[in-house]
């Protein structure tokens, strides 16, 4: 298993965030950034500056990673919740946090799943211990990737895990994801990472090409101000 982690504009904040909890990850760098992340890692791995947006830097990942499952953690992750009790326990020890991810990377390869990751937000109150994991969902902030069949749609700047997702479930009927912890970090928010490609128009052509591409397979719901994506395919 090789975890790497996507950075871009954040080398004064990575030691705090993703590079803590996995101290000896690839931080994945374009080369006009070099020299500003080699002062926080020695363990670069370089894509062209060029390459950029969620889609077309994950697929050149996958591209350069040899070991078959690669797990992609976004760089502001910042800990873990265990919310398999009355209270959420936050962990943030690399050994554990580590060995979470390669337990469910070894559950996830004996099943047969392509993809897999954790519950996305931490809610214990509507967690069910008798169901821990599912299946027909999609996950962000931490994804991993077993085998490379799939291949990451490179048209899509901001959503293209769900497109993803949607081709595991659409090719295996499953992604295993993981409800009993979460890996929390700071989505669509602060300077660096994606933030350059974010707007609300690139955000809804998206949101408009992947209802087209997947038709009733993919819900789009807004509540309170945000949108919600829904999977709907069936195992």
């Amino acid at each position: 298993m090789k975890i790497v982690i996507p950075s871009k504009g954040r080398p004064e904040v990575l030691p705090a965030k993703a590079l803590r909890l996995f101290p000896d990850a690839l931080v994945c760098v374009g080369e006009d950034e070099v020299d500003a992340y080699r002062k926080v890692s020695s363990n670069l791995l370089v894509h062209p500056a060029d390459v950029s947006g969620i889609g077309p830097l994950r697929q050149w990942v996958l591209d350069h990673i040899e070991d078959p499952c690669c797990v992609m953690v976004d760089d502001d992750v910042t800990h873990v919740y265990d919310q398999s009790g009355f209270h959420k326990r936050r962990i943030e020890d690399p050994d554990a946090v580590r060995a979470i991810v390669e337990r469910l990377a070894i559950v996830a390869g004996d099943a047969g799943a392509r993809v897999f990751g954790f519950q996305q937000a931490a809610r214990p109150m509507t967690y069910a211990n008798f169901r821990p994991f599912s299946i027909n969902t999609w996950v962000g902030g931490l994804v991993g990737v077993i085998g490379r069949e799939l291949r990451y749609d490179t048209s899509l700047l901001l959503r293209a895990d769900i497109d993803f997702c949607l081709q595991s479930l659409m090719l295996d009927r499953f992604v295993m994801v993981d409800g009993r912890y979460s890996f929390i970090h700071t989505r669509f928010g602060g300077s660096g990472g994606n933030a350059r490609q974010r707007s609300a128009e690139r955000h809804e052509q998206e949101i408009k090409y992947l209802r087209r591409k997947w038709g009733p397979y993919l819900g789009v719901e807004q509540a309170k101000g945000t949108t919600r994506i829904i999977v709907r395919v069936k195992r």
